[in-house]
């Protein structure tokens, strides 16, 4: 009973380890630059990688008019500055 309450005596005062524990993990943050809902056309995308995302990610099947696989012809289809991204 005495070493309980030397340790009643060790614990901060004021509610600090109530404050304290659980100890808060930071909120996850998005490592993905883009988000589903926001942009629906290929006339509204900056890039491949965008078009690529709002395809693979978001299933905005519109975006492959010709359904090869690439997305936004003009942005991700061949000789553009972005490279190809056919499937061979």
């Amino acid at each position: 009973m005495a070493c309980l309450t030397a340790l009643l005596f060790l614990l901060p005062t004021g509610g600090a380890l109530a404050q304290a524990w659980p100890p808060r993990e930071p909120a996850p943050r998005s490592s993905q630059p883009f988000a589903c809902g926001t942009k629906r056309y290929c006339t509204e995308m900056t890039s491949c990688a965008e078009a690529m995302f709002h395809f693979q990610q978001c299933g905005l099947t519109r975006l492959d008019g010709d359904r090869d696989g690439v997305p936004c012809e003009r942005l991700c289809g061949q000789g553009s500055r972005g490279g190809s991204t056919r499937r061979r």
